[in-house]
Parts: C-alpha cells; sequence; structure tokens
C-alpha cells in the first residue's frame, strides 16, 4: 500500500457482511461519497445563491453536468491484474458518480479534441465508463490504467498494493490537468474555475483566525477535492466533521498568532469551515495511528445515508447543503500495510451493490 499511503492516507471503510473483513465488519474504515440529492441539487441552490450577488453562472455546472443521468443497472465487472482491488473500487466508484458521467456523455471532451501529451486520464476515463456501462454481466480488464499507473502517480508501481485514497487524488488531479484549456497553469484560480474536476469534486476550505484582543480577523482560502477527518475521538461522521470545524486556541509557542492589527504576537482562536461545499462530496476517514503510522484504527464510525453539512459551512442561510450517500469504498484488513479493497455503489434505482474485483452482487441486507 505504500509507505507514504500508510502513513498519510487511508482509505476506509462502511459495515460489511463480507467474511474476513475483520474490523471492518464492526465499522472499520470509510470513505464516503455523497452527492446532492436528486430532488435538490446542491449545485443549483448554489447557482441561486451567486444569482443573488449578481455572479449567475460564475464557476456553476454546466448545463451537461446538472442534467439526471439514470444508472439502472450496474455494468462490467473488472478482472484484477495483480494487487489492482485499489484500482477496480475507485474505477467503480467513479462510474457511478453521475454528474461526472454527464459530462463524459456530454462529447465535450473527445480524443480528437484532446490536448494531452502522451496518456490522458480523462480520455481512459470516459473510454473505460462507457463500456463498463454497456457491458452488464461482463469482466472487463482495465489494463489501460494499468499500463499507465506511473503517469497517475510516480511513487505507484505494477503489481503492488497500492493506497485507494492516493490513487483517487492523483487520478483526479491528473483529469484536471487534462481537461484544462491550453495555456491554464493548474493551480491557478482559473484552472479552479474552468477545470471539470473542480466544478464536481471541489470546494474550498475557510481557514479564520481571530485576534483574541482586538477580534481583527484574518482568513485563507485552500481548494480542496476531499475532506480528511481524524477519526480518534469521533464515533461518528457528525462527530468528526465538529472536530474538523472547532475552534482551536493559538496561545502560546508555535501556535501564537502575529496580529497584524496589534502589530504583535497574541492570543487567537483559529476554525476551519467549508467556504463553498461540492456538488459531489468525498469524505476520507483516516484510520491510521498517529502514534504507529502502520496500525488500523479499527473501530466503528457511524453515518447515515444522508448527510447535512450545513452547520460546517461558513456562509449557509437560505442554502440547502443536504448530500445522499452513493458509494462506500472499503478497505478490509487489520493494518494499513495489507487488506483487500472493494466498494459499494447505488444506481438511480435506489439498488445498492456489492462491487468487488470481477464479481457483483445486489446487496440484500439494509445497509442502514
Amino acid at each position: 500500500m505504500g509507505e507514504a499511503a500508510a502513513a498519510h492516507r487511508r482509505i476506509q471503510f462502511h459495515a460489511s457482511a463480507r467474511q474476513g473483513a475483520g474490523a471492518g465488519a464492526a465499522g472499520g474504515a470509510p470513505m464516503q461519497r455523497p452527492y446532492p440529492n436528486p430532488d435538490r441539487r446542491l449545485a443549483l441552490a448554489a447557482a441561486e445563491a451567486r444569482e443573488k450577488k449578481g455572479e449567475a453562472g460564475a464557476g456553476g455546472l454546466d448545463r451537461e453536468l446538472a442534467a439526471k443521468v439514470y444508472l439502472r443497472t450496474i455494468g462490467a465487472g473488472l478482472r484484477n491484474l495483480g494487487n489492482t482491488c485499489y484500482l477496480n473500487s475507485v474505477l467503480q466508484c467513479l462510474t457511478y458518480t453521475e454528474p461526472f458521467v454527464a459530462y463524459l456523455q456530454s462529447g465535450k471532451h473527445t480524443s480528437s479534441s484532446c490536448r494531452a501529451a502522451g496518456f490522458c486520464a480523462l480520455c481512459a476515463l470516459q473510454n473505460h465508463v462507457r463500456c463498463a456501462l454497456q457491458s452488464t454481466g461482463k469482466i472487463l480488464t482495465p489494463v489501460q490504467f494499468v499500463k499507465n499507473l506511473k503517469c497517475i502517480s510516480r511513487s505507484f508501481r505494477y503489481y503492488r498494493q497500492e493506497d485507494a485514497h492516493e490513487l483517487m487524488v492523483n487520478l483526479l488531479e491528473s483529469m484536471h490537468k487534462c481537461c484544462l484549456p491550453s495555456g491554464i497553469p493548474s493551480q491557478s484560480p482559473s484552472a479552479y474555475e474552468n477545470s471539470l474536476v473542480h466544478r464536481i469534486f471541489g470546494g474550498r476550505l475557510r481557514s479564520q483566525v481571530r485576534c483574541a484582543s482586538c477580534s481583527h480577523c484574518s482568513s485563507k482560502f485552500d481548494p480542496f477535492l476531499d475532506l480528511s477527518l481524524e477519526i480518534a475521538n469521533a464515533a461518528t461522521l457528525l462527530k468528526a466533521l465538529q472536530n474538523f470545524t472547532e475552534e482551536e486556541a493559538l496561545d502560546g509557542g508555535e501556535k501564537q498568532y502575529n496580529c497584524q492589527s496589534c502589530k504583535k504576537k497574541v492570543v487567537a482562536k483559529k476554525r476551519f469551515t467549508i467556504d463553498k461545499a461540492p456538488d459531489v462530496l468525498t469524505i476520507h476517514l483516516k484510520r491510521f495511528s498517529p502514534f504507529n503510522p502502520g496500525q488500523k484504527i479499527n473501530k466503528k464510525v457511524d453515518f447515515q445515508s444522508t448527510l447535512n453539512l450545513k452547520p460546517f459551512v461558513s456562509n449557509s442561510e437560505g442554502m440547502d447543503f443536504r448530500y445522499s450517500l452513493y458509494g462506500v469504498l472499503v478497505h478490509a484488513g487489520w493494518n494499513t500495510q495489507s487488506g483487500h479493497y472493494y466498494c459499494f455503489v447505488r444506481t438511480s434505482s435506489g439498488i445498492w451493490h456489492n462491487l468487488d474485483d470481477n464479481e457483483f452482487a445486489k446487496f440484500v441486507r439494509q445497509m442502514y
């Protein structure tokens, strides 16, 4: 799973009926990938807010992305090409991400118009999703991704189990670069506004520091493609989000704040909030131990099929931030150095399916 992955990024799990999942069956390690309620899409709520500010359409989803895509049935299973379960699970989750599929089917990105030199992750995903959705009951071989692992991340090695969260992050970043118009640097503000990946998966965090002496506030904004949450002191997803957005005291040592108004180091309060909520929200629960990087935190973390992000958003007045869960990527195993990945996805018909490499089945047990 890679040393860096074990130390920093652990995609984790939701309760499973799979035998041998060990602590996973008791609530092991989840990656939640909710998307907005189809009856009230987050993108529409955000668009309404922009319209009130006279910024209608700025950075909003294209019509193709907001269009409904009904994925009623499960497509193909994926062959494991030697420790590639982490790759298969990520591909399956992306295949059932409706706004993403809507873009791929819109024809806005084609092989003839592609500007990428060499491997294009977006072209590869477009071809993969088309084939997968047209191949119900069949088994596909994701050889195009396996052959180009080093194009996605230089740290990846063939036939070695890698970290699914690290793959997800690097794959999204690779697609982000592939879909940008020529001449736009991938880390520029313009890139985040124009990028398909950031219009679907991207949000923005706000870090606000308030001086305890004069109440002067300073804010810093950073884009994100997922939220990585600590779970050591959280038994539920909501508690993990509360801990993430809880005020932190900057009251000594390296944590002292240099107030621009007071012109000196002062005691201050720091807090993270979500300044811009994404259309598709990816949540990564960190199950590595801060004291022993190879040790997995095997405890149950409860989460529901819906999530209201409103309490954690900077300015949420008059807006709807409800999300509906559609995918869970699972790591089954006792530590961060070994184990197996598989996933659950929900189709548009509301049925959950367990996708495990080339095996797939309806998940008849109640998820919640």
